[in-house]
């Protein structure tokens, strides 16, 4: 872990002291020593030297270095490749030098902590709050389409600025402008960089850093001057929680454990929650709507073994040209298809499309019952992996849920207890070979299917016509 000059000179907070630095903010400083001359040609980029004005001023060296100056020097004297922090008045170098190393210190134990949590499986929004402990501004984790995962707790909602409140109400960021220019930064530059808006919002600076799993863009974690200047210390420390959320994201499968699925999608199906705000702006984005019907597709190769280099892309892409209006996506080297046209024009023609795909590319289809939710996709993700146990591997088939439903409940309570001690021992020592029994058994049959209603219970047979025992 390294820390920038500009969070060491704000951390320490020594009276007079000043800070004289480049434009450029970097995360390079280790640790502390004190300035020897007789070493100067051996001094590191990485260490912040504790040094006396003389010895600085006799020193040369084109290295981008950093010194802490005890007593007032000629800045003219310094080389502009340095960072300086000048403490003019008297000062007892052992006393700053343990002051400065406590820092580090600090800073050290603060990141192990949040290590040890990100390991430990803590929640990406414990790890967000603790990333930025030493930012003055509240920030926010977005994801890539600037949706609203989460923000910071330390949030005064009695004083936002208008880009906040837009936030906080739609549940993701205001659309901007020059959103060409917002997006060739977001390509080009991993670090964070400060931007102004153009818009109407009253031109509000902000601090935007780019957030990337495995070389992709997950997001971005952004913040504006709501209650602090943006300053160097502001941006440093907002690079490390960068750092932190990163690593976070590579451990904790949260919200990214595959970046081909939608993490709003891959949240509903592992039963996470999603703020509805959020899911609706996603939703909207491909003209659906939250509460609206459909039935949930799943379609994965008939063999059981899947080869190193098997990608669906392709295949979905070919079946979205199959479903008129849906909504496809990626899961777990499966497609999945949320399929709102629920009354196809030409039924046959578009099942028999269906099975020509599954036939020609040996894959197998399953398919569940109508939901009217998008937030129960992950029962009717459920229903689809259960519907696939009855699918033959070699098959290419569609099974719909609905036709295995009452295999299916038989299957489950046989796991749990054996049929046979739900039959009555009357009925066992009924001869079925017998008419009267056959009708009798019809009769039980729709008397249980119809609640246990007497009325619904056909007549079948003249000696049926008394109540049967069964019913008393």
């Amino acid at each position: 872990m390294k820390l920038s000059i500009d969070i060491v000179f704000e951390q320490l907070a020594w009276p007079d002291a000043a800070l004289i630095s480049g434009k450029t903010i970097q995360l390079n400083l280790s640790g502390i020593r004190f300035y020897r001359p007789e070493g100067g040609c051996d001094l590191s980029e990485e260490l912040l030297y504790l040094s006396d004005a003389k010895q600085l001023a006799d020193l040369q060296s084109p290295k981008s270095l950093s010194f802490i100056c005890l007593g007032p020097i000629d800045e003219a004297l310094l080389d502009p490749h340095w960072s300086v922090i000048i403490i003019p008045s008297q000062t007892d170098a052992g006393e700053l030098f343990d002051a400065v190393q406590a820092i580090f210190d600090r800073y050290q134990r603060w990141l192990e902590h949040i290590n040890e949590a990100i390991f430990n499986g803590q929640t990406l929004q414990a790890i967000l709050d603790e990333a930025c402990r030493y930012l003055k501004n509240p920030a926010a984790l977005f994801d890539d389409s600037q949706g609203l995962l989460m923000r910071t707790s330390n949030m005064n909602l009695d004083k936002l600025d208008a880009i906040w409140a837009h936030v906080l109400e739609k549940g993701y960021s205001l659309k901007e402008v020059d959103s060409i220019n917002l997006s060739e930064k977001f390509r080009t530059q991993h670090q964070p960089f400060y931007y102004q808006s153009p818009d109407t919002f009253g031109n509000i600076k902000r601090l935007i850093a780019p957030i990337l799993v495995n070389g992709q863009l997950f997001g971005s974690l952004a913040m504006t001057e709501l209650i602090s200047p943006l300053t160097k210390s502001e941006y440093a420390n907002l690079w490390l929680a960068q750092q932190i959320i990163e690593n976070a994201l590579k451990v904790n499968d949260e919200f990214c454990k595959n970046l081909e699925t939608p993490w709003y999608l891959y949240r509903l199906i592992k039963e996470k929650y999603v703020d509805p705000h959020i899911l609706a702006h996603h939703l909207g984005l491909k003209d659906r709507k939250i509460a609206e019907p459909y039935a949930l597709w799943c379609f994965s190769p008939a063999g059981k073994i899947i080869d190193s280099d098997f990608s669906t892309q392709g295949y979905s892409n070919q079946l979205s040209r199959l479903f008129k209006d849906q909504l496809i996506f990626l899961f777990e080297s499966l497609i999945l298809v949320c399929d709102y046209n629920l009354e196809p024009e030409n039924k046959k023609q578009f099942h028999e499309l269906i099975l020509d795909f599954l036939a020609k590319r040996e894959f197998k289809a399953t398919k569940s019952m109508v939901f009217n939710d998008i937030y129960e996709i992950n029962l009717a993700y459920l229903q689809c992996q259960i519907a696939n146990e009855y699918a033959n591997d070699a098959a290419c088939e569609i099974i719909c849920f609905n036709d295995i439903y009452a295999d299916h409940i038989l299957t489950v309570l046989d796991r749990h207890t054996k049929l046979d001690v739900l039959i009555v021992p009357q009925l066992k020592s009924l001869n079925q070979q017998d008419p009267y029994t056959h009708e009798l058994l019809l009769c039980l049959r729709a008397y249980i299917a119809n609640g246990k209603n007497i009325t619904a219970v056909p007549l079948i047979h003249s000696r049926s016509i008394a109540t049967p025992w069964f019913i008393v």
